[in-house]
């Protein structure tokens, strides 16, 4: 064989478009599957650090309001100034919900008493968020009640699942809420949130222990169907200017923003530094994986290797070494994201594609920028170099 023509790519057959292409850029990769597994391995974990810490502060704000977003309700009706339900004190006459109820638009109104309270049991107590809602009205109580019965009686309860388990009750147990006793007489879900877990009781027999006879926090409204929530709150503002009148997507939103403020910042700050840690490690695991094959594109460019081809392999490998951790590291998330809960009731993980997408565009942008900046450096060397020792 003649040495000239030993690399000389072969004839093509009749009938072919020419030689066939190699893809140099994906085989450069998976020739050594250990680096590969190292630098995907290393991606993952960045995008497994900066998703996840975004995916619990935005599950955790999304399960604060549950109660506002389940309940059933269409428009919070409560006393002027309060324009959350989390934190603030609302107290209205009771004679407000049938006033409310006879309002046109109005299918089901229901008045509410809802404080903070705490729940014991035995020698145990915990924190708790109290609701007294009419059990004839079935609104403003719980939504899904996975054991026993709803509040039927003045010493029926009905207990948040993660608060039973937390107080070692279970149905038929008594609880002490606000100086009253009270028989479990149901579990429910999806009622535990960082601002607290719901006990479910009767309205009148919540009024008397809380001396609040005649009174109510909050008056629930459903709406007819095809009523639109936001005109209905308007226009019931303007007529009624003595009571603060929120449409439900108004007042979750409120209690979100609030949260957000004041319980989810060290998540918020965690999330940030995730973030930068995260792309930190994104950059210079790319930075090391294009550094270690320097010699390689070197000896590209000593055989003819324009800049052009060297640049968009890179860039190829880049690419698919970031979308490659980033669909691992999602992946984690996803399967991490309910042990995490199990082990947390109180917060939440949820991952949005506004986060998502975010992360996959910093993390390809980082690998990127990690991997064509050793490869700059090559560029103005002396391809013969390479060949010397």
């Amino acid at each position: 064989m003649n040495p000239q023509t030993a690399g000389s790519p072969q004839a093509p057959h009749p009938g072919t478009a020419g030689p066939a292409k190699v893809p140099f850029a994906r085989r450069s990769l998976v020739n050594d599957r250990v680096r590969l597994a190292i630098s995907v391995g290393a991606l993952a974990f960045a995008v497994l650090l900066v998703l996840l810490l975004r995916a619990i502060m935005d599950g955790t704000v999304r399960k604060s309001t549950s109660y506002i977003d389940n309940v059933g309700a269409d428009v919070f009706v409560a006393m002027p100034g309060v324009t959350n339900m989390t934190l603030a004190v609302s107290t209205l006459p009771e004679e407000a919900v049938g006033q409310l109820a006879a309002q046109p638009g109005v299918a089901q109104a229901g008045g509410i008493v809802r404080l903070n309270a705490v729940v014991g049991a035995g020698d145990e107590t915990r924190p708790g968020i109290l609701i007294g809602y009419d059990p004839e009205q079935r609104l403003g109580g719980p939504w899904h009640i996975t054991a026993g019965a709803g509040v039927e009686g003045p010493g029926d309860a009905v207990l948040d699942t993660v608060l039973a388990d937390e107080l070692g009750v279970e149905l038929g147990d008594t609880i002490f809420v606000a100086g009253g006793e009270f028989e479990v007489a149901g579990l429910s879900t999806g009622t535990a949130s960082i601002a607290g877990k719901a006990v479910f009781v009767q309205l009148h027999r919540a009024q008397e222990l809380l001396q609040l006879t005649g009174i109510v926090s909050f008056v629930l409204l459903r709406l007819d169907p095809g009523v639109g929530a936001p005109a209905f709150a308007s226009s019931l503002a303007a007529t009624q200017q003595e009571l603060e009148v929120m449409s439900r997507e108004t007042l979750s939103g409120n209690d979100r923003t609030l949260l957000s403020r004041l319980f989810i910042q060290p998540v918020n700050v965690m999330s940030t530094v995730g973030f930068l840690v995260g792309l930190a490690i994104v950059g210079l695991t790319m930075y090391t994986t294009t550094s270690e094959r320097l010699h390689d594109f070197g000896v590209l460019k000593a055989i003819g290797a324009p800049n052009g081809f060297l640049f968009r392999t890179v860039i190829v490998q880049a690419l698919y070494l970031g979308s490659v951790g980033f669909a691992v590291g999602l992946a984690a998330v996803v399967g991490s994201g309910p042990l995490i809960v199990r082990a947390v009731p109180d917060i939440g993980v949820h991952i949005s594609m506004s986060s998502a997408i975010t992360v996959l565009a910093s993390v390809l942008g980082m690998s990127l920028a990690g991997a064509i900046a050793p490869v700059v450096r090559i560029l103005g060397v002396d391809p013969l170099v390479v060949f010397k020792r």
